[in-house]
């Protein structure tokens, strides 16, 4: 399910935080999750807009931004919205193979760039020069994934 591909209403004028959605070229799409009795969800999200219920780093999981306490950054943790999400579980297999896909067959529709956060990479065992992280200042994709298509 797409989130934002560009805000609609004039050239140049982004979806706050996502300030690189300027341009036509960036979609964020929302990840898939499963209920409690592990059926498939489609069409749906954690939180009613898609973004800002973020699966969280499990133990041992890379993170290149811990420590860091950066007063300009648009790396948001949400933590007291948390609690509100739904309970829902990331489908990994799925995930999984949508990252493999994008990295991979998606470069053919001219898919340049994929951002998600370092310790779902790790998690789904994913890896391909397009899956980068975006740097500790910018928002965080632990929530979504953001890919980028060339010119």
């Amino acid at each position: 399910m797409a989130l934002d591909a560009n805000f609609p209403f004039f050239n140049g004028f982004p979806l706050f935080p996502h300030l690189s959605h300027s341009d036509g070229r960036k979609l964020d799409v929302a990840f898939f999750y499963q209920d409690a009795g592990g059926r498939y969800l489609d069409k749906t999200t954690r939180s009613p807009i898609g973004y800002f219920a973020f699966e969280e780093p499990r133990p041992g999981s890379v993170l290149p931004c811990d420590d860091r306490n950066a007063l300009l950054t648009l790396r948001w943790d949400l933590a007291f919205l948390q609690s509100l999400w739904r309970p829902w579980p990331l489908e990994e297999a799925r995930m999984r193979e949508a990252l493999r896909w994008l990295a991979g067959e998606g470069s053919g529709f001219g898919i340049e760039k994929i951002f998600v956060e370092p310790h779902l990479a790790q998690r789904l065992g994913v890896e391909a020069e397009s899956i980068r992280f975006q740097g500790c200042r910018a928002a965080r994709h632990d929530d979504h994934i953001h890919m980028q298509v060339g010119k």
